[in-house]
């Protein structure tokens, strides 16, 4: 008959085995007679089992194959909770990614939709204001030009932080007065044009419209800046812009 073939264990478990295998010889050293013992009584060479003993090599096979069975059933357990543990941690990123995603989707719809009222707004505004024949447009101010269509208007082109820019440009400029003058320097208007007459490019009525002025200063912040933050970005390092 052909020895089974045992599975190849690793060096812990090769002690364990050495020390199972110690203990069943140190049984057997018990259970047998002493060599030297004398005995008058013929012997017989060969080992007599009696029907209660098993012998010493299926005791350690069977000990053997109990003990990597419990092995092996540990290292399975160990893998399984490996594997749930990393499964919920990818599970809670998942969910914290999807959650992140939902809010920024959220942010931005929420910031169109100010954009879009804010629109709609400043075009309700302009449209509530009377018309004027051609000859009182060019010897009067249109209705618009007041200082809160001006903050409309730039409202309506700009997003709700560049808007807050801008405004704290404008009030450290002038204060939001579009007829505020620097008595030394002569620079004008809500943005302190210097010279006011660079305003003339947006329109004649540059000096009382300040709607038009805001529109030079939109203008200009952008050929020069690209945007009403990086404008007041740059006001906040130097005291200019």
């Amino acid at each position: 008959m052909s020895r089974p073939k045992l599975p190849v264990l690793s060096w812990r478990q090769c002690r364990i085995a050495a020390a199972l295998l110690l203990a069943g010889l140190l049984t057997a050293a018990v259970l047998t007679p002493q060599a030297d013992a004398k005995d008058d009584r013929p012997r017989d060479d060969k080992a007599v089992l009696t029907p209660t003993m098993t012998p010493l090599g299926d005791i350690l096979r069977d000990d053997h194959l109990s003990l990597v069975t419990t092995l092996n059933l540990q290292s399975e357990a160990q893998a399984t909770a490996h594997r749930r543990a990393a499964a919920e941690a990818a599970a809670k990123r998942r969910a914290a990614q999807a959650k992140a995603a939902a809010e920024h989707r959220a942010k931005q719809r929420a910031e169109q939709r100010a954009q879009a009222k804010r629109r709609v707004a400043a075009k309700a505004e302009h449209s509530a204001q009377p018309r004027a024949s051609r000859t009182q447009r060019r010897t009067a101010p249109a209705q618009s030009a007041t200082v809160s269509g001006a903050r409309a208007y730039a409202q309506s082109r700009m997003s709700q932080a560049q808007y807050q820019c801008l405004s704290s440009l404008v009030s450290r400029e002038s204060g939001w007065n579009s007829r505020a003058t620097n008595p030394s320097s002569g620079a004008y208007g809500l943005f302190q044009a210097l010279p006011g007459s660079k305003m003339a490019s947006a329109g004649s009525d540059w000096r009382s419209n300040p709607r038009t002025q805001m529109r030079w200063g939109l203008s200009y912040i952008q050929s020069r800046y690209g945007t009403p933050c990086d404008a007041w970005n740059f006001w906040q390092k130097n005291g200019w812009y």
